[in-house]
């Protein structure tokens, strides 16, 4: 197949290796993580390399057999995204459950606490290392893709749904921090950076092992309907906002 790829660059190191292997054609091209700071912004952007990917009024240039995103909902960034060929993205809400391998591992790893602050290195090396506080980008899609924020959402403003989520989910002292150790990619310091910050904020580290079989899936071509969203040509994405559908196509 001759594919395209628009990838949030948090995956660069990961998406680089596996396109070189892939038994695939593809054209990989990256979005900047730091987008994902206004998720408005990042789903008009999608929406546009979508467009610049995929329409060939002219004949002359790539027609692709389909597109694949290496991305989840971010906050609900990819909502009634469409295009003129069969999309495919991963049913996760944002880039967490795509470095740890599944939503099973997801949950065995953070239970409960789906809002625990959390780091790769290409989180990392895309974050604090593009000139951003870490603290800003912290998670930048959790709770505003969630049923319970949603139904806020429908009832109210925006400011007012953040309110009320702020007042029933008060922010809780962090005593923990999960890092996702990538085994084949650990190329920089990004690790014991991290380390470091979360030494200065009082912060224990745990770090677990992180898996690349999603994505790597997503750019072999293995869509499975559990993992994978196939969006048909002119059909769009809308959030489901459970731990396992996660979003479909309408």
């Amino acid at each position: 197949m001759y594919l395209k790829f628009l990838c949030c660059d948090v995956y660069a190191r990961i998406a680089c290796d596996l396109v070189s292997k892939s038994p695939h054609i593809i054209d990989l091209e990256f979005i900047p993580m730091l987008v994902h700071m206004e998720p408005r912004k990042l789903g008009e952007t999608l929406k546009r390399k979508i467009t610049q990917s995929t329409e060939n009024p002219t004949g002359i240039g790539p027609v692709y057999d389909a597109l694949i995103l290496g991305f989840g909902l971010c906050g609900n960034a990819v909502i009634g995204l469409s295009c003129s060929v069969p999309m495919i993205i991963p049913r996760v809400h944002d880039c967490c459950t795509v470095h740890l391998g599944s939503k099973d591992r997801f949950a065995q790893v953070f239970g409960d606490k789906l809002s625990a602050r959390w780091c790769s290195t290409g989180y990392y090396e895309r974050g604090k290392l593009n000139a951003i506080g870490f603290s800003d980008l912290e998670q930048l899609s959790n709770h505003k893709t969630t049923e319970e924020y949603r139904g806020y959402l429908e009832m109210y403003d925006e400011e007012t749904a953040d309110y009320i989520w702020e007042t029933l989910h008060p922010k809780m002292e962090e005593i923990e921090s999960v890092y996702i150790e990538i085994d084949g990619f650990e190329y920089s310091n990004a690790k014991e950076l991290y380390r470091a910050d979360m030494e200065g904020a009082d912060v224990r580290l745990i770090t677990v092992a992180g898996d690349i079989s999603m994505l790597q899936d997503l750019v072999n071509g293995n869509w499975d309907n559990e993992r994978f969203l196939t969006v048909q040509p002119n059909k769009g994405i809308v959030g489901i906002y459970d731990m396992d559908r996660v979003m479909e196509a309408e």
